[in-house]
């Protein structure tokens, strides 16, 4: 048991939840989706079985949970970046964000969409964190909107706009994650440079 995990008092309940949510985010990044179980999630939060089912249903709840949190922190980004940067900058200052968000739950959403869709779960967390996706593509929307505008821009109007461009984050994080440029020679910031003015020219109106 951490340090941290040590000093949750008894009767903590937000404590004891960030202890199991540390535990979670440590084994996925550590074991992936298929190592992320609700006893070994216990073991590293230093709690029984029983208190994790106390604050989750089941381990799709646990990873829903840790997308949520980094989601709201994303959102928290985008409400606050200078859209002075213009769309590239801001693009720029929020792809570390979501490339850390790929690396650590990228490869196991494909995993945990299947074991909920298929399994007919619809836990509160697994709901919620579709929710606060959608906030997320409606807050990216409303930052490119604003940066536009603040630039004397016009975007073009369609609503697969911001899916579009979330997408293509979602691309250049991958191949960051992935180094497929680099076995060509281009480096990270001239591959993120490139991308977020090629999604800049793809969504302002000419």
């Amino acid at each position: 048991m951490s340090t941290e995990q040590q000093a949750t008092a008894w009767g903590d309940a937000e404590g004891r939840r960030r202890d199991i949510l540390a535990s979670a985010e440590l084994i996925l990044e550590q074991a992936g989706y298929a190592g992320l179980t609700m006893r070994a999630i216990a073991v590293g939060a230093g709690v029984s079985s029983g208190t994790v089912y106390q604050y989750f249903d089941g381990k799709e709840d646990v990873f829903a949970a840790l997308m949520t949190r980094r989601l709201d922190d994303l959102q928290r980004t985008l409400a606050d970046v200078d859209r002075g940067l213009g769309i590239a900058g801001v693009l720029r200052e929020i792809e570390p964000q979501v490339t850390e968000l790929w690396r650590r739950f990228g490869r196991s959403a494909a995993q945990w969409e299947a074991k909920v869709l298929a399994g007919g779960r619809r836990g509160k967390d697994a709901a919620g964190s579709a929710k606060v996706y959608r906030k997320t593509i409606n807050a990216l929307a409303r930052t490119l909107t604003e940066t536009a505008q603040a630039c004397g821009q016009t975007l073009i109007d369609d609503p697969a706009l911001p899916h579009w461009v979330w997408d293509s984050l979602i691309g250049v994080a991958d191949d960051l994650l992935l180094q497929g440029s680099r076995t060509n020679r281009v480096r990270p910031a001239h591959l993120i440079e490139f991308a977020t003015a090629a999604i800049e020219r793809g969504i302002v109106q000419s």
